[in-house]
């Protein structure tokens, strides 16, 4: 009998970061299809992963999405340029934002040290360094579900988010994952939003926490929890491997019961709950436990959104500037309004000219 040899979480996340990297930088000749393939309608022939094989993490489950990542990317190009459905889609921009935050994020682009402050006025403290606030416009939030629900229907497999818990009605976001939703015109959108909102107001609300090299990359990924029996109910407490964690609710309307977040304060031995609505935001520190409380009936969907220093470097951590008495960076070190209001130049978000592809899951 073969004997199975167990490693920290450590290294079995560096072994599992490795593996990946070296797979889909092989890029096997044998597994791309024929360039002059229809490569929507292959995708659309692929078997996904069984549920049974995600959760025992089954090498052949990598193999799958590794083989397939650009046969599956080259599809949703396809599909996103031709498909009638995806053609009758919206378009994703800006105007899906809340209009009062837009305008005082406009506005903060262009005159930071002036304007930035009033954007924090719309937010609302909900827990210790925790932020909530109507981030997507209720009249335009039924765009972005619209397309949720037509990729999902498009027959190209997504694979699903499988962190420290399976979430089978999600999916991956972020172009470091494979399998991701690789559809052009949604990805102009999320990144637009990492770039122009999130990105700059993690670090207008957590000065003492970040700098540049602490949120030049980002990851995303989907969730939906089920009331239904069988259907995915919470998650347990735990913190993100993130710098600052953006949590959108992508409902157009309130179907749940249950369902709350949770901040757990250990300095004082306190819980506070956070109750979500539709197109609600919440925005804390990666580092900041929290869990999500069973769902009772209905379904809630939302989109997690990371950044994350290089290969996953997370806040202040680690760092020679921060101060050894409360890990935070000193004032002197902090960045001033017109550096927070700035975007990754392509050299910081690479190493020696090669793109961070580094995934938590």
């Amino acid at each position: 009998m073969r004997r199975m040899v167990s490693l920290p979480k450590s290294a079995q996340k560096l072994a599992f970061v490795s593996t990946m990297a070296t797979q889909r930088d092989a890029q096997t000749v044998a597994a791309a299809p024929a360039a002059n393939a229809a490569s929507l309608e292959i995708a659309r022939k692929l078997q996904k992963p069984s549920r049974e094989a995600v959760l025992r993490r089954d090498s052949k489950v990598y193999d799958f999405w590794n083989q397939n990542e650009q046969l599956l990317e080259r599809a949703w190009k396809e599909w996103n340029q031709n498909d009638e459905k995806a053609l009758a889609l919206p378009k994703l921009d800006a105007s899906l934002v809340n209009p009062k935050l837009r305008e005082a994020v406009e506005a903060a682009w262009k005159d930071p040290v002036n304007k930035e402050q009033a954007i924090k006025e719309l937010w609302t403290q909900v827990a210790p360094g925790v932020y909530a606030m109507q981030f997507l416009d209720l009249e335009q939030l039924h765009k972005l579900r619209q397309w949720l629900d037509v990729t999902a229907d498009a027959g190209i497999p997504t694979r699903p988010p499988y962190g420290i818990v399976l979430n089978t009605k999600g999916k991956m976001v972020d172009p470091r994952s494979v399998g991701y939703l690789a559809a052009p015109d949604f990805q102009d959108f999320y990144q637009m939003l990492v770039n122009e909102y999130i990105r700059p107001l993690g670090r207008l609300f957590f000065p003492e926490s970040i700098r540049e090299s602490d949120d030049s990359e980002s990851f995303a990924f989907t969730i939906q929890y089920q009331g239904e029996e069988g259907g995915d109910k919470s998650i347990r407490p735990h913190s993100d491997a993130s710098t600052v964690t953006f949590n959108i609710n992508l409902d157009a309307t309130q179907s749940w019961t249950g369902s709350s977040l949770i901040f757990f304060d250990r300095a004082k031995g306190a819980r506070h709950e956070v109750t979500w609505a539709p197109g609600i935001a919440v925005m804390h520190l990666g580092r900041s436990m929290h869990a999500a409380l069973p769902i009772e009936s209905g379904t809630r969907s939302n989109w997690v959104i990371w950044t994350m220093g290089k290969n996953g470097a997370q806040g202040s951590y680690g760092n020679p500037l921060i101060s050894h008495d409360d890990g935070y960076y000193p004032e002197q070190y902090q960045l001033s309004p017109e550096e927070r209001w700035t975007k990754p130049k392509q050299s910081d978000q690479t190493d020696w000219g090669h793109l961070d592809r580094w995934s938590p899951f």
